[in-house]
Order: structure tokens, then C-alpha cells, then sequence
């Protein structure tokens, strides 16, 4: 299933007040890379794989990405 054309926008965030400005400085510093944090990265079809990923703490995952693979097309 497509995301963008089901229109289907599914977000999970935890985050504390206040934190904006630190955290920007950190990312354009290159105090942080973010890009280590994800430790496995899925397709929509294996979301169900991914919500185990994340759920057994004894595999090492630390952020699993579940990606669309399908571009949005306009007018489609």
C-alpha cells in the first residue's frame, strides 16, 4: 500500500519541551549522527517484522525505519 496516495501518514514521536534549539545546534554541528541510531531499516510489507525488530530487546535494534519504497506520482 502506498502511504502519500492512501494518504495514510502514520507518525511516532517522543520528545520533551524546550529542546529545539540544542538539538539543531547539535545536527548542523555534526555533534550527532543520527544516521547510527537506525539499526535496521524495512519495507512496508515487512512492518510486522519490524514491530518484532523492535519489541525483543535481545536483537540489538535500536530505531527500525519502515520506509514506502513508491514514489508519490501527482494526479495519479
Amino acid at each position: 500500500m502506498h502511504f502519500s496516495l492512501a494518504e495514510i501518514d502514520l507518525k511516532f514521536i517522543n520528545r520533551y519541551r524546550d529542546t529545539e534549539a540544542k538539538e539543531s545546534a547539535y545536527l548542523s554541528g555534526g555533534i550527532l549522527d543520527l544516521k547510527k541510531l537506525v539499526s535496521h531499516v524495512l519495507p512496508w510489507e515487512r512492518a510486522m517484522d519490524a514491530l518484532h525488530l523492535y519489541s525483543d530487546t535481545k536483537n540489538g535494534s535500536i530505531k527500525v525505519l519502515v520506509v514506502d519504497a513508491e514514489e508519490p506520482t501527482v494526479g495519479a
